[in-house]
């Protein structure tokens, strides 16, 4: 049984870091990927309370270009709020802030920025779409947009990273480069598609057989020598319902590590610290104080730190994957807890200086 199909590496793609003073009381970062006609990524604002600035949560962010590079970028969840204007190149955006609670629409201006403590990524894609010999259906799509350092870090450091990212997305061979590695990961699933194919009748629905794969990296901390990536991976095979998985990855830019929850938490307060997920678990759930988890379908009734979490100037985000504390009906869990409530269990009341507020 042999296969075609096509390999696109997408001109024009990139990442930016982009910051912006709205008003000398509001700025604005954000951290988009431009993939074809897609722009997407993460932002958020900081606003001048008391002398100190505040910073929100890391608030996701999903649009488009036309073919004039005019763009809408929506806030995931919120049909009240959304950014429009146009990208006037990989280095500047301008546009509008449009938000109900707002009197008026405020003007922005982001410029793509690498201050002392951030560094450039370079964007990796790649797309190929196969089907049967002689078939349109069924196929399978393969679709990786990855994020690497492209440079300012140390060999050592930079094969770490690398090496991370890759482990994460499921490559277990040989440390090659880049293209390499890409190529084994899709001559991998290319070959479990075929080899599932003879094993199945092809029948009036072929389309039912179809496979998907997607990879997508994204930055949802890149400021203080903190770079913190999200890593979501979506899968899905024939009728079943696809499953959506996503990974952070935390590194230090001064020490040139991978950080863990363990460098964050004191262990003196393991036990106080989650008390404290449980509560935070349940007011995100909305549920009272004595109610059974498990009762409610979650696997344990206590609520366990996760090594998968994510940093940024707001605070700390812990994130559960289906299955991990429930099952598929119940969904992902993420919470997003402020520096300040975090405060009494971290090993620095003031880890990286600019963090807490």
């Amino acid at each position: 049984m042999t296969m075609n199909g096509i390999s696109l590496y997408a001109q024009n793609s990139f990442y930016e870091h982009y910051t912006g003073l709205i008003s000398e009381e509001l700025k604005l970062t954000a951290d988009l990927v431009k993939v074809k006609e897609g722009f997407s990524g993460y932002y958020y604002y900081e606003f001048l309370e008391e002398g100190a600035w505040i910073s929100s949560k890391p608030i996701p962010l999903d649009g488009f270009l036309d073919d004039k590079n005019q763009f809408v970028l929506n806030e995931f969840g919120d049909q009240n709020s959304f950014f429009q204007g146009r990208l006037e190149n990989a280095k500047l955006i301008k546009g509008q802030w449009v938000n109900n609670a707002l009197k008026e629409n405020i003007d922005f201006t982001l410029k793509a920025t690498y201050a002392q403590g951030s560094i450039p990524l370079q964007l990796v894609e790649k797309y190929q779409a196969k089907s049967l010999k002689g078939q349109m259906e069924p196929q399978a799509e393969f679709n990786l947009v990855l994020l690497f350092p492209e440079g300012q870090l140390d060999p050592a450091a930079h094969h770490q990273l690398n090496r991370r990212i890759y482990q994460l997305i499921g490559y277990r061979g040989e440390f090659e480069p880049n293209e390499n590695r890409i190529n084994t990961l899709e001559e991998s699933y290319f070959r479990q598609f075929e080899n599932a194919m003879t094993q199945v009748s092809i029948d009036s629905f072929p389309d039912h057989l179809s496979w998907q794969k997607s990879i997508r990296m994204d930055v949802i901390n890149n400021e203080s020598s903190l770079l913190c990536m999200q890593i979501d991976m979506y899968a899905k095979t024939g009728k079943q319902e696809g499953t959506r998985v996503k990974k952070y990855i935390v590194f230090d830019l001064v020490e040139n590590k991978l950080l863990g929850i363990s460098d964050f938490i004191n262990p003196e307060h393991g036990a106080e610290f989650q008390a404290f997920l449980d509560q935070k678990l349940r007011e995100h759930y909305k549920l009272h104080a004595t109610t059974s988890l498990t009762e409610l379908g979650f696997f344990n009734n206590e609520m366990k730190p996760t090594s998968n979490f994510y940093i940024h100037p707001g605070g700390l985000g812990f994130y559960y994957n289906i299955f991990e504390i429930a099952p598929f009906s119940n969904g992902p869990t993420d919470l997003f807890i402020p520096w300040s409530e975090m405060a009494p269990f971290l090993l620095d009341p003031h880890p990286f200086g600019v963090f807490i507020n």
